[in-house]
């Protein structure tokens, strides 16, 4: 299927005078004057559009190749009834003498439905002249119309490998440097396998046992290699590297069923690497752009500078959203080259949105974060991260770990969420047994603990969740667990000598400390718990 793309608004005459007169001529007389913007598409594929002006699917001002033989009688009415209901403003054929009638009886056909035919009058490659009606159209003067995307998109590709398989005459693919499928041709008639249909379904090529050596076999080539097929599942194939400048950015890959394609079609796949180049070039400065906007973006979200309502807006959330800060990072990023901040945010954002979930994710001080909106408070966000980070782990092959910081006071809270996430990230990747992922809350002791050395004074005056609760709870009721608490820490587990300074009976004692336990989440038997307790209750004066 190809997604129509409208660029610039051109007329057939400016075309004409861009191409050159003697590559191509009107056919339909009267009719250089009508407006063309693109897409440039082969007859006979499915085209859809997004955006369109009606709403309706129609593709105005689309121009239509109509490869191999100039249709004629019933089937050059239908061609052109086809045209007619794409929206498509021109038709290009090749024709002959020996074709003339039937190009004569079409030219009639689309002059009566208000479709410009020309004709080419030169022997050039469909790609070629593919790619000069393209450029044409990307640099005649006129305003933007409704729905661009920037050359070398994704529906850009699909047009090329459509392109590129009619020229060819096998089923095409395009794929990056990692063997992921960025676009394949949808002709129909033409033979396909199933490791076609796996790379397709997958988005990358099923791991083969000859797969390295063919890749390697490629990439040693600069010219166009064919493989053998091996029967049933695996079709005979040319395929050729895109390069540019001596970098690799994929390779191109034509199913040659039968083991027929000629010559011409080894020489059209290699010129449509060099065209494919420039795609996978533009495709690469477009997703930089978009990148760079995306961090600026986070860059003011995480640093305050962006209102509550530009956030919101960013992320797509409703009124009552609260937000979410993620920070991303590996196990050991010194044996992970593989995942730089770059790659992980990368990975992480394509996972949030295999999931549906609006998050704004990048690179800020060599760390990657997300931002996310959290419909619901406590629901199922940390689970969503979970997922996240497995995956994540999967695909860059190193342990992923993540910290979470909730934007309690609203999107005006973000700084904070950031740090609550930095700190969250730190515990759980310096003590793997917290797991790894993690609130701020989940791993309080661990953060304290961790910020202690570096800032004692300041680490200390915040309460973790425990003790704040407990301090809480004996303001409000006029209780003493927090003196029970910090007797029991600092004068032994026997509880002889705390009850006798608190002049409470053992039991009492005992009951209190077990009630402590259950209403504020103490958990004593954890060393660390015990020993932040004891400061931040010590430093507070509770003593009895």
């Amino acid at each position: 299927m190809l997604v129509c793309e409208h660029a610039r608004v051109s007329t057939v005459d400016e075309l004409l005078r861009g191409v050159g007169a003697r590559r191509l001529r009107l056919r339909t007389a009267g009719s250089g004057d009508r407006e063309i913007s693109g897409p440039v598409f082969v007859h006979g594929d499915p085209v859809v559009v997004e955006n369109g002006p009606d709403g309706k699917g129609s593709c105005r001002g689309g121009i239509a190749l109509l490869i191999g033989a100039v249709p004629h009688g019933p089937a050059a009415r239908a061609a052109v009834a086809a045209l007619t209901t794409a929206g498509a403003a021109a038709a290009v054929i090749r024709t002959s003498p020996e074709r003339e009638h039937a190009s004569a009886a079409l030219t009639r056909d689309c002059d009566e439905a208000g479709v410009a035919l020309l004709e080419l009058t030169e022997d050039v490659p469909w790609l070629e002249i593919a790619g000069q009606i393209r450029d044409v159209l990307a640099t005649t003067a006129g305003t933007p119309r409704w729905g661009t995307v920037a050359l070398g998109g994704a529906a850009d590709l699909s047009a090329l490998a459509d392109m590129i398989a009619a020229t060819v005459g096998g089923a095409v693919a395009i794929e990056d440097q990692h063997e992921r499928v960025l676009a394949y041709s949808s002709l129909a008639g033409q033979p396909t396998d199933e490791v076609r249909r796996s790379s397709i379904l997958g988005r990358k090529v099923p791991d083969l046992p000859y797969n390295p050596n063919s890749y390697e076999r490629l990439l040693r080539s600069s010219s166009v290699v064919r493989f053998a097929g091996v029967a049933p599942t695996l079709l005979p194939r040319l395929a050729v590297a895109v390069r540019a400048e001596g970098e690799l950015l994929g390779s191109l890959w034509a199913i040659d069923a039968e083991g027929a394609l000629s010559a011409g079609a080894r020489d059209a796949l290699q010129r449509a690497a060099n065209l494919t180049a420039v795609h996978l070039v533009r495709a690469r400065q477009a997703r930089d752009a978009e990148q760079r906007h995306r961090t600026r973006a986070l860059v003011d979200m995480l640093g305050g500078t962006m209102s509550p309502q530009a956030c919101r807006a960013q992320l797509g959330a409703g009124p009552s959203a609260t937000a979410a800060v993620v920070g991303f990072g590996v196990e050991d990023p010194e044996c992970s080259p593989l995942s730089a901040p770059a790659r992980l945010a990368q990975a992480v954002q394509s996972y949030f949105e295999v999931h549906h979930h609006s998050a704004l994710c990048g690179v800020v001080d060599d760390r990657a974060y997300a931002v996310l909106a959290e419909p619901r408070p406590g629901g199922e966000l940390t689970g969503l991260i979970r997922w996240t980070s497995a995956n994540a782990s999967v695909a860059l092959g190193v342990a992923v770990r993540a910290g979470i910081g909730h934007g309690d006071g609203g999107w005006t809270t973000l700084p904070r969420a950031r740090r609550d996430a930095d700190r969250a990230l730190r515990a759980v990747s310096a003590d793997p047994s917290s797991g790894p992922v993690a609130t701020c809350a989940d791993v309080a002791d661990l953060v304290v603990l961790q910020e202690l050395a570096a800032e004692p004074n300041e680490v200390l005056a915040a309460p973790v969740p425990a003790v704040a609760a407990m301090l809480d709870h004996d303001r409000r009721f006029g209780t003493h667990y927090a003196r029970t608490v910090h007797a029991v820490l600092a004068h032994g587990p026997g509880g002889g000598s705390a009850a006798s300074l608190l002049m409470v009976h053992p039991t009492t004692l005992r009951y209190r400390l077990r009630r402590a336990e259950e209403l504020f989440g103490l958990d004593l038997d954890d060393p660390d718990a015990r020993l932040v307790t004891w400061l931040q209750l010590r430093l507070r004066d509770t003593s009895p």
